[in-house]
């Protein structure tokens, strides 16, 4: 039977030959026109990469990857146990450990700039492998489909290992799918024309490539857990073949292909035992897959990588905004659309259901999103290829002089697709692009700004003592700069879920409650250290809050960072030699600044002055920030809620309009202007815009919230109950009640005056007793229940409402 399926049927090789015959009338003008073309889409896609790729480092997780890099070398041993936090010690932490060494080891050699410049190689790299695996008539599809990746794939260009999963995703992509649409016929050497008899079987090239994967598979499995990505497209592949028997035409082939690579494959998934935890791997790999703990109300934890993308009209007219890198994606998703709907009219069935599964999961959990644009890239470049070829064919049998709009319409494509693409690029180097995002990075090599490097030095020079507490954002950097002297807090590693419980507590308390003493007694904790630059940690433990609070006291402060000491007769020294007055604290621009380093300092030192109260030096510096960067619409957001701090409304509207302008894809800047319209009483004017705001969020709590105090003004109740329930289920997956008093405060407080306006008073006490019992010590809750009481006739139960209202006052 081997050698029956080894011999080439007459007719297939017929079929080739005219195929090969076809291609030699190809005009040399046009073939040569073509390829000139598609090198030149080729080149612009890898510019693009490396462009998009090389930026400042600033993702809140390198830190602990670096850190566990650094333990492996120093240690010689893989850690099972967290050895990183002093709150989780001994938790269970099962997590590929060489990917850090590799940073480690660059960082160590090149510093931030070396881990910049590996990114954006890697980045580059990845998109050379998927042009790398198109032929001729692909390689022009390919590379415009790479140049839509490109901002999808950037997102993953940071130093983590979800950065080489990405690598090695596309690798086994386009081996495995390279090998799947190899044609039987180049698994032989044919010595005679018109003679398939004397066919000699040969193993393809291709076939020797497919031993590539188990070496792929073995560091794919010791760097990160998302080495199941591979497995899924080992199984995609089976499933492929498998489809093909379906047909007779292809059976034989899809029989050949699978016998000759069942034994690089199997060898594949062998080696993935080959790792310091064995088959325990895969429970890392479930929880990296969202299939854990996280994003669970029962965690109060939320990861917004493992959301889903909102899909509504406001969302999808991100895809007419051309400049706007994130539309790639919805463009990435139509090809997709029409790649599945030709993959099934060609009968190429495990095409269509690997690009519908992949585009699924990028819309189910956007950490998907790369991987899903690979796909797109490898698969659809070949189905679409396809297609386009046989319509050349059949318009060249009909008419060949005839004109043909096609050609003309694609080399407007093209031209315009280039254009576009510099524009990108340009707003990328120009920094537009991240400015308008309010992103932390910028183009080039080094750290973020928002990186607290200099009040890091600081806890270290000055041998500060105990522990440190640090909220969630900062765990990473915390491990890496500070470590192994102190542990940090809590990191994004989430080892222990009642760790993050005590931490959600904490950071909702106010800085003097018994609740921080007592957390600061039992961890030992001496130190709060704290981002406040005006991307990271403006709404946790508010600035005015700590710089006057009695438990602790001020000893450093940046425009991106504050340290603070616990006020103990044992840190005396320190806080006499630095404590720091907020009141008149000066803040030093950094030494030969960039345009952009200084417009960041500035409007970081702009949003802490405003939350200091110092109005005309906030509104100085924040002017300054705007001058330099115009396109920021976090500065536009700083200078309107200033503005109306001021009751300078008109400048207020203006601004916050303005930051709208930018980004109409921005969920927060429809919320700021629609809350500015409650607030000035124009609630007709504040309601479209707060319905934008919540089809754009991911998790629109406050937005609903607002939506429903908006109904209650306008008089419509009933909608107003809909509104609050909409923000109880979103506020569900911030944890539970008793992990999240306040919001479930604020929603129960909303439907009490929806009840005191349907006249429902026994249902509006209920509510508002319920928004006391989870914040008792609210003073204003007490005085709403005192008054819908008396409304409702109950004058005693109002008067003992009050009292406690007077007792808390004093």
């Amino acid at each position: 039977m081997r050698g029956a399926v080894r011999k080439l049927k007459t007719k297939e090789y017929q079929g080739a030959t005219q195929s090969n015959s076809q291609a030699k009338r190809t005009s040399p003008f046009r073939l040569a026109r073509s390829r000139k073309v598609s090198a030149v889409l080729m080149v612009i896609a890898l510019v693009y990469a490396f462009v998009a790729g090389f930026h400042t480092v600033s993702d809140l997780d390198m830190g602990w990857h670096l850190a566990t890099g650094r333990y492996v070398v120093q240690h010689h041993a893989v850690p099972s146990t967290d050895v990183l936090s002093y709150t989780s010690p001994g938790a269970e932490w099962i997590y590929p450990p060489f990917a850090g060494v590799l940073f480690y080891g660059i960082f160590s050699a090149f510093g931030y700039a070396g881990l910049s410049w590996f990114c954006a190689l890697v980045l580059t790299a990845i998109v050379a492998c998927l042009l790398r695996n198109s032929s001729r008539p692909e390689s022009g599809l390919a590379a415009v489909l790479a140049i839509m990746a490109v901002p999808v794939l950037a997102q993953r260009a940071n130093p983590r290992p979800d950065l080489l999963t990405h690598l090695f995703f596309a690798m086994f992509l386009v081996l495995l799918w390279g090998f799947h649409r190899t044609d039987l016929a180049e698994f032989y050497t044919v010595p005679r024309a018109n003679a398939p008899e004397d066919a000699v079987a040969t193993t393809a090239p291709r076939r020797q490539w497919l031993w590539m994967l188990p070496l792929l598979m073995l560091l794919w499995v010791n760097v990160h857990p998302g080495f199941v990505a591979g497995l899924g497209i080992i199984f995609a592949y089976v499933l492929a073949e498998g489809m093909e028997g379906l047909f007779a035409s292809r059976r034989q082939a899809a029989l050949e292909r699978l016998r000759l690579a069942w034994r690089p494959l199997a060898a594949t998934i062998a080696v993935i035992f080959c790792n310091p935890y064995g088959p325990a791997i895969f429970k890392a790999s479930l929880q990296l897959a969202g299939m854990h703990s996280a994003n669970q109300p029962s965690s109060g934890l939320f990861i917004t990588e493992l959301e889903a993308v909102p899909i509504s009209l406001p969302s999808l007219s991100q895809a007419l905004d051309w400049r706007n890198p994130d539309s790639s994606f919805w463009w990435l998703a139509l090809t997709a659309v029409v790649v599945v709907g030709m993959a099934f009219w060609r009968r190429y069935f495990g095409a269509a259901l690997l690009m519908t599964a992949s585009l699924y999961a990028s819309i189910h959990n956007q950490r998907y999103k790369g991987l899903f644009s690979i796909v797109a890239v490898v698969v659809g470049s070949s189905i679409l290829a396809e297609v386009l070829a046989n319509r050349k064919q059949v318009s060249a049998k009909v008419d060949a002089k005839r004109f043909d709009p096609w050609q003309v319409l694609s080399a407007i494509a093209v031209i315009a697709l280039c254009l576009l693409t510099c524009v990108r690029i340009g707003d990328v180097i120009s920094n537009r692009a991240y400015f308008v995002s309010s992103s932390t990075m910028l183009f080039g090599a080094g750290e973020s700004w928002w990186f607290p490097e200099r009040a890091a030095a600081f806890i270290q020079h000055e041998h500060l003592p105990g522990n440190i507490f640090q909220p969630y954002e900062l765990g990473g950097f915390t491990a890496w700069r500070l470590g192994p002297a102190y542990g940090d807090f809590i990191d994004g590693r989430n080892v222990s879920p009642a760790v993050w419980t005590e931490f959600q507590k904490m950071i909702s308390s106010p800085p003097d409650s018994p609740l921080w003493e007592a957390e600061s007694t039992s961890r030992n904790i001496n130190v709060l250290f704290l981002p406040k630059s005006r991307i990271w940690g403006l709404t946790d433990l508010s600035l005015a809050s700590l710089c006057q609070s009695r438990l602790w006291r001020p000893i450093y402060l940046d425009e991106v960072s504050i340290v603070l000491l616990r006020n103990r007769p044992e840190n005396r020294s320190w806080i006499d030699r630095d404590l720091v007055n907020c009141a008149t604290h000066e803040f030093a621009p950094p030494e030969h600044p960039s345009r952009e380093q200084l417009s960041n300092f500035y409007a970081n030192v702009g949003t802490i002055l405003a939350f200091l109260g110092r109005s005309d030096e906030a509104k100085e510096a924040l002017d300054r920030a705007a001058t330099l960067s115009p396109e920021d619409p976090t500065i536009h957001h700083a200078l309107a809620q200033l503005y109306e701090a001021q009751q300078q409304f008109g400048d207020a509207e203006r601004e916050y309009k303005a930051a709208l302008g930018l980004r109409e894809d921005a969920e927060a800047s429809w919320f700021y202007l629609g809350r500015f319209y409650f607030s000035q009483g124009r609630f007709a004017e504040a309601r479209p815009l707060v319905i934008t705001a919540i089809r754009l969020s991911q998790h629109p709590f406050n937005e609903y919230s607002l939506l429903g105090h908006i109904d209650l003004a306008l008089r419509h109740p009933q909608l107003a109950l809909e509104d609050f329930g909409g923000a109880e289920d979103t506020g569900a997956v911030f944890g539970s009640e008793d992990k999240n008093r306040e919001l479930f405060a604020q929603i129960a407080e909303g439907r009490a005056g929806a009840y005191s306006e349907l006249g429902e008073w026994q249902r509006a006490i209920e509510f508002q007793q319920a928004a006391i019992q989870n914040t008792p010590e609210n003073v204003s809750r007490w005085e709403a229940l005192a008054t819908i009481c008396e409304n409702a006739g109950r004058k005693q139960l109002a008067e003992r409402a009050r009292e406690q209202a007077r007792a808390l006052s004093k």
